[in-house]
């Protein structure tokens, strides 16, 4: 990460803040499929159950071709375009900051659960 501005515009984007929180609290690689069934569910209040396909493969597609290139740029994240498999390997201290400040933020009461649900 070069600079603040650089952090900003790494947050600008909620599906990319929600992809680090869920990255931040994973025990290692996620797959792509993965992340985007649990983003879904975030974001539409959802279950992986009542998943349209079409919306599963748009939001992975999205992810593979517009968020995950950025945050690796970014950040310290490691995609592996081969395996489809993402994993955070560390954040600078600005944008670790700001990640737990951001998702403390954006979603407390869905946050916790959420991470609870899927990390608890």
């Amino acid at each position: 990460m070069k600079t603040l501005d650089d952090v900003f515009t790494l947050f600008t984007e909620e599906r990319r803040r929600f992809t680090l929180y869920y990255l931040k609290n994973a025990d290692g690689a996620v797959s792509v499929e993965e992340l985007a069934a649990n983003l879904y569910e975030w974001e539409e209040n959802g279950t992986r159950e009542t998943i349209p396909d079409g919306e599963l493969r748009e939001m992975i597609l999205t992810l593979e071709h517009n968020h995950l290139p950025k945050i690796e740029e970014a950040t310290h994240v490691e995609y592996d375009r081969t395996n489809e498999q993402v994993r955070i390997t560390g954040l600078s201290t600005e944008a670790d900051i700001l990640l737990s400040v951001t998702e403390a933020l954006e979603h407390p009461a869905k946050s916790s659960d959420f991470i609870a649900s899927r990390f608890g």
